[in-house]
């Protein structure tokens, strides 16, 4: 028969042992869960773009594309006219970058037709990463962009800014008196 402290020893050794399992399994989920980054939302931004862009190419079908550039830390537009750009607009323009992307599937064997993402009809370079803009997803309320071999589902701001033309980059001041 085995002694009181016998069997203490017995049982811390299993309670240590279950411990020690706890934390090893707390541990690993904690790295698995720092190397899975399919919870993470995709979002439109690419490296390839760099931490700042320095141009941005507007393509509306059948139109003059629009240029601009940042020139000396002034955005403005180089094409088709030459004028500084409001800035505001400009920066509206980099919100699509920040969406979060509800889905992304390859382009590979899917009907780009019926996503609208079979030409380039309306789309937005930044430092040459283009973003061709397709159909508008009524049901889930967003848009189908194409970027490379891949399609997101993305809520957009930007769509009516791109098919307003140039104009709509013009400074304007709009003072109201009292």
């Amino acid at each position: 028969m085995a002694s009181p402290n016998q069997k203490r020893l017995v049982q811390n050794t299993i309670l240590i042992a279950i411990v020690a399992a706890l934390v090893f399994f707390v541990w690993s989920q904690n790295q698995a869960s720092k190397n899975d980054t399919s919870h993470l939302s995709a979002t439109l931004y690419d490296k390839s773009i760099g931490d700042e862009a320095s141009e941005v190419l507007i393509h509306v079908k059948d139109r003059e594309d629009i240029l601009i550039k940042n020139i000396n830390d002034v955005w403005t537009v180089v094409k088709p006219a030459e004028f500084v750009a409001d800035k505001e607009q400009v920066r509206h323009l980099f919100t699509i970058l920040s969406e979060n992307a509800e889905s992304s599937y390859d382009i590979k064997g899917k009907d780009l037709v019926s996503y609208g993402l079979d030409e380039d009809r309306l789309s937005i370079s930044f430092n040459q990463v283009k973003l061709i803009f397709g159909k508008y997803n009524s049901v889930a309320q967003k848009r189908y962009i194409r970027k490379g071999d891949k399609m997101y589902l993305v809520s957009e701001t930007i769509s009516g800014l791109l098919q307003a033309g140039v104009d709509a980059f013009k400074i304007t001041h709009n003072k109201t008196e009292n």
